[in-house]
């Protein structure tokens, strides 16, 4: 082998296993807070109040529950007699709303990442969105819920983005959207490290919170962070719960610590996969089988 071809692969090498032992880690603040319903004045007050808790305290990254702004309205679930109408005309905000607004000053004074969930009017359309504003006030992007289930007045979002942030490449699930592990899957594909997952209800077992998400987290290498009134935790790409907090009346903040080092994607059940198998996933969903009489 030529020296000079023998020096550039030394040198490849050496910048593979500099990246692979890159290391970067970060404070997320999850507000395991219980919102208002309907009340979108005292929510954005209370958001504000645990914002500059959470950055005096160093948290980097800041993260609302699903749809923390009107309180999860657009749930006929939780709030019997919504309808559509009345969500577009009283509880929601445009992305460029006064609220909307405030949260993108906050985070430019507050020189911190904010995930912020509220129910979004977007034409004649109905959304259930995080909007992610960065240090500088800019809108990084934002995430519609994917799999709204029957009861849910809002529109279905038709994408599953990846956020380029300081922290790391950061995708979104809400709720319902993480118990689909394609959902997950996809996201880790397309260089996801971590995944933030806002939530909202009722149900607090640890297979549909705790074990589910370290599932997610294990099997893409991942780091996975959920936030919802009840419960906010952070798993590590081992599927290990390094931080939470648990309960159904305190409202708090939950700090936790990401790391994503040289474990994030490095999982077999991630990298070994053959997507001939998988055409079915392509087909629609099997038609729900009615029970023997």
């Amino acid at each position: 082998m030529s020296a000079p071809l023998f020096t550039r692969l030394l040198l490849c090498s050496s910048l593979l296993a500099s990246l692979s032992a890159a290391r970067t880690e970060f404070t997320v603040a999850a507000l395991k807070v219980m919102p208002a319903a309907g009340d979108a004045a005292a929510n954005y007050a209370r958001f504000e109040t645990y914002a500059r808790q959470a950055a005096a305290s160093g948290a980097h990254l800041i993260v609302t529950p699903e749809c923390y702004l009107d309180g999860y309205m657009g749930s006929t679930k939780f709030r019997p007699g919504m309808n559509r109408e009345t969500m577009l005309e009283s509880h929601t905000e445009t992305m460029d709303g006064p609220t909307l607004r405030k949260v993108a000053a906050l985070a430019r004074e507050l020189k911190v990442h904010l995930l912020f969930g509220f129910s979004e009017r977007r034409g004649g359309g109905l959304f259930n969105t995080t909007a992610l504003f960065g240090p500088d006030g800019a809108l990084i992007g934002r995430y519609s819920k994917s799999h709204p289930l029957p009861g849910e007045l809002y529109d279905a979002g038709g994408e599953l983005p990846v956020f380029e942030t300081a922290l790391g490449r950061m995708g979104v699930l809400i709720c319902f959207d993480r118990q689909p592990p394609e959902n997950a899957r996809i996201l880790a594909l397309k260089g996801a490290q971590f995944i933030v997952v806002p939530a909202f209800g009722r149900v607090r077992e640890p297979m549909d919170e705790d074990l589910m998400m370290q599932s997610r987290a294990h099997e893409n290498g991942i780091c996975i962070i959920y936030v919802s009134q009840h419960n906010a935790f952070v798993a590590d790409p081992d599927g290990v719960i390094t931080d939470q907090a648990r309960s159904d009346t305190r409202d708090m903040l939950m700090f936790g610590r990401v790391v994503l080092d040289e474990r994030i994607h490095d999982r077999n059940s991630y990298r070994v996969r053959h997507p001939e198998l998988y055409r079915p996933l392509l087909e629609s969903s099997p038609a729900v089988k009615s029970p023997p009489p």
